[in-house]
């Protein structure tokens, strides 16, 4: 029951700005499926941007500037990949609107590496 609540939350964070952003058909930068980041990376990614989003939401790193503290913490997700915010997002669009069970599947395999990682801790 934990995973899946875990797994709904995960998914809506990501995906319901994205969502909302395009509620029309959906504007690729580059042609359909094209330059989409290949999902074991995509993988990595996701964890690492859900790692972030929980270091900016505990305040872990408190600053005055939090907003560009924020910003700089994606920012050093992305370029550890090699890719940029953009090429994300057009990825996760390209998925939500025609590859959802392979989403699925990679947040499936997110969860699975935080449940692990809890296990470790505790």
């Amino acid at each position: 029951m934990v995973k899946t609540t875990y797994k709904i939350i995960l998914i809506l964070a990501v995906i319901l700005p994205i969502a909302i952003s395009c509620i029309s058909e959906p504007k690729y930068s580059s042609p359909q499926g094209e330059n989409i980041i290949p999902p074991d990376s995509l993988e990595m990614i996701i964890y690492d941007v859900h790692l972030a989003d929980a270091i900016i939401t505990s305040k872990i790193m408190k600053t005055n500037n939090n907003v560009v503290t924020d910003s700089l913490v994606y920012l050093s997700v992305f370029r550890k990949y090699n890719y940029t915010r953009d090429q994300f997002e057009q990825t996760m669009l390209y998925y939500v609107h025609n590859n959802i069970d392979s989403l699925n599947s990679i947040y499936d395999r997110v969860i699975n590496r935080y449940s692990i990682e809890k296990g470790k801790i505790y």
